[in-house]
C-alpha cells in the first residue's frame, strides 16, 4: 500500500512537472516569437537604413556629376558671351574706325568747298569789278560813235564832202583830204564794231558771273548738306563711343590682341622686306658683273679684230712696195699677185668683222636701267593707282595714327591702309609689276609686287591666284579675302614707308 501511494506520489510530481514545463515552454514560446521578430525588425531596419543611405550616397554623385556639369555648361556659356561680347566690341569698334575716317574726309571735303568758294567769291569780285571797268569803256565808246554819228549826220550831203574835197589849195591837200574822209569812215565802222565787242564782252562776264554765282549757291548747298551728314556722323560717333566706354576692358584686350598680331605681321613683311632688298641688290650687282664681264669682252674681240686688218694692210703695202722696187717685171709680177692676195685677204678680213659686228649682241639694258624705267612710270602715276581691292570698300584705318574722339586710350597706329570689302571681294595690283613673294601666314597670305625701286604689300587674303616670279597688270586679281572681308595694303619705296591715299585714286 505504502509501495502503491509512493508510486502515485512519483507520478504526481512527473506530471506536476511536465506540466509546468509546458506553461513554462508555453510561456516560453511568445517571448522567442516576439524576439525573433524585433530581430527581424531589426534586421528590415538595418537594411532600409543601408538601402536609404545606400540612395543618399547615390543621390549625392549625382548632385555633384549636375553641379560639375552645370559648371561646365556656365564656363561653355560664358566663353560663348565672351566671345560674342570681343565680336560684337570689335565690330564697333571697326564701325567707329570707319566712321571716325568718314568724319576726317568729310571735313576734307569742307575744306575743299570753303576754299573753291574763297576762290569764286575772289573770282566773283573780280568779275564785278570787270564789268564796271567794261560798263564805263562801253559809255565813253558809246559817247564817241554817237559823236562821229553826230558829225556825219551833219556832213551827211555828197555836196558838202566834194565841197571838202575840192576847195583844197593843192593836188595834195586834196589826196590827203581824200584819204582823211576814207579813214575817218574806216574810224565810224571800228568804233561801232568796238562798241559791239563790248557789249559781248560785258554779256561774257555777265554770264560768267551768273554761272559762278550758280556754281558758289551749288557749292555753298553742298556744303550744308556736308555739314549735316558731319554732325550726324559725329553724334552717331559718340553713342558709339559711349556703348564702347562700357567695355574698356574688353577693348583694350581687344587692341593689345591686335597690336600683338600687327607687331607679328610687320615683322614678317619687314623680313620679307630686307630679303628682296638683300636679293635686289646681289642681281644688280651680279648683272654689274655680267655687263663689265661682257664689255671686256668685246673689247677684246674689237682689238683683235683691228689687230687682223693692221696685219693684213701691213702685208699689202709690204707687197706694193716690193713691187715698186722690184728690179725686172719677173719679180714685179709675183709682187703684185702678192699685193692682190693681201688686198682680197684684207677685204675678206674687214667683210668678216663687219658680219661678226652685226652677230654679235649689244649688251642688254642693265636691270638697274629698267628699275629705273619703271620706277619713273610707276612715280609719274601718283595719285591715279587703283584701289588695291575690288567692289566697294570702307577704310577702316588710315595710314599713320588713328584716334578717335572721346576714345584717348584708343591708339592705333598703321603703317598701311586697313580696307574692308564686300563679300567675295578680291585683292588686285596697283601697277604693272612683279610677284616678288607670297607668303602664307597662320592669318592668311601676303603677296609682295616689285615695281621698280616701289614695292607694293597686300596682306590678309584666304587665297592667292598668283605666284613667285609671275608678271602682273593693274586691276589684276591676286587673291580673295577672308570672311571679315579685311586686307591691309602698304606702300614702299624701298624701304621708305609711303602714304597709300597719296597715291591712290578715289
Amino acid at each position: 500500500m505504502k509501495k502503491i501511494c509512493f508510486l502515485l506520489m512519483v507520478l504526481m510530481c512527473f506530471g506536476m512537472s511536465s506540466a509546468q514545463q509546458r506553461k513554462t515552454q508555453t510561456r516560453r514560446k511568445p517571448a522567442t516569437t516576439q524576439t525573433q521578430a524585433k530581430r527581424k525588425n531589426t534586421t528590415a531596419k538595418k537594411k532600409k537604413t543601408t538601402t536609404k543611405k545606400t540612395t543618399v550616397k547615390k543621390s549625392e554623385k549625382e548632385q555633384l556629376q549636375d553641379r560639375r556639369k552645370k559648371i561646365s555648361q556656365n564656363i561653355a556659356a560664358q566663353k560663348k558671351r565672351q566671345a560674342e561680347l570681343e565680336r560684337n566690341v570689335k565690330k564697333r569698334m571697326q564701325d567707329v574706325l570707319v566712321l571716325n575716317n568718314e568724319i576726317s574726309e568729310k571735313r576734307r571735303t569742307i575744306d575743299s568747298i570753303n576754299s573753291d568758294i574763297s576762290n569764286l567769291s575772289t573770282h566773283i569780285n573780280l568779275l564785278d569789278s570787270q564789268l564796271v571797268i567794261l560798263h564805263h569803256e562801253l559809255v565813253d565808246r558809246q559817247e564817241r560813235y554817237a559823236k562821229s554819228m553826230r558829225y556825219m549826220y551833219r556832213n551827211r550831203k555828197v555836196q558838202n564832202k566834194m565841197m571838202f574835197v575840192f576847195s583844197a589849195r593843192n593836188v595834195n591837200q586834196m589826196y590827203r583830204r581824200m584819204r582823211f574822209m576814207k579813214e575817218y569812215a574806216t574810224y565810224q565802222k571800228a568804233q561801232g564794231e568796238a562798241v559791239k565787242q563790248k557789249k559781248t564782252q560785258i554779256e561774257n562776264k555777265q554770264e560768267e558771273l551768273r554761272n559762278s554765282k550758280s556754281e558758289k549757291t551749288t557749292l555753298l548747298n553742298r556744303g550744308e548738306r556736308e555739314k549735316q551728314t558731319l554732325e550726324k556722323q559725329k553724334t552717331e560717333q559718340k553713342k558709339m563711343v559711349a556703348s564702347l566706354q562700357k567695355e574698356q576692358k574688353t577693348v583694350a584686350s581687344i587692341i593689345a590682341k591686335q597690336q600683338k598680331e600687327e607687331a607679328e605681321l610687320e615683322a614678317r613683311i619687314e623680313r620679307l622686306i630686307q630679303e628682296e632688298i638683300a636679293r635686289e641688290k646681289a642681281r644688280i650687282e651680279a648683272q654689274k658683273r655680267r655687263q663689265e664681264e661682257l664689255a671686256r669682252k668685246k673689247k677684246a674681240e674689237e682689238e683683235a679684230r683691228k689687230r687682223r686688218i693692221a696685219e693684213a694692210k701691213a702685208r699689202e703695202a709690204k707687197a706694193r712696195e716690193e713691187a715698186r722696187i722690184a728690179r725686172n717685171e719677173a719679180e714685179k709680177k709675183a709682187a703684185h699677185e702678192r699685193a692682190k692676195r693681201a688686198e682680197e685677204e684684207r677685204k675678206t678680213v674687214e667683210k668678216e668683222i663687219v658680219e661678226a659686228r652685226k652677230t654679235t649682241p649689244e649688251p642688254k639694258m642693265m636691270v638697274a636701267d629698267a628699275d629705273a624705267k619703271l620706277s619713273g612710270s610707276f612715280a609719274s602715276n601718283k595719285g591715279k593707282l587703283p584701289m588695291p581691292i575690288t567692289g566697294p570698300y570702307q577704310v577702316v584705318r588710315g595710314f599713320g595714327s588713328n584716334v578717335v574722339d572721346g576714345m584717348s586710350h584708343v591708339h592705333l597706329s598703321s603703317k598701311g591702309l586697313h580696307l574692308k570689302g564686300q563679300p567675295g571681294a578680291s585683292a588686285r595690283c596697283v601697277f604693272d609689276g612683279e610677284v616678288t613673294k607670297v607668303y602664307a601666314t597662320g592669318k592668311g597670305y601676303i603677296v609682295m609686287v616689285r615695281h621698280g625701286k616701289y614695292i607694293s604689300v597686300y596682306s590678309g587674303m584666304a587665297s592667292v591666284s598668283v605666284a613667285a616670279g609671275q608678271k602682273v597688270k593693274t586691276n589684276q586679281a591676286l587673291g580673295k579675302l577672308g570672311s571679315t572681308n579685311m586686307m591691309q595694303f602698304q606702300l614702299r619705296n624701298w624701304t621708305e614707308l609711303l602714304n597709300p591715299m597719296l597715291w591712290l585714286r578715289r
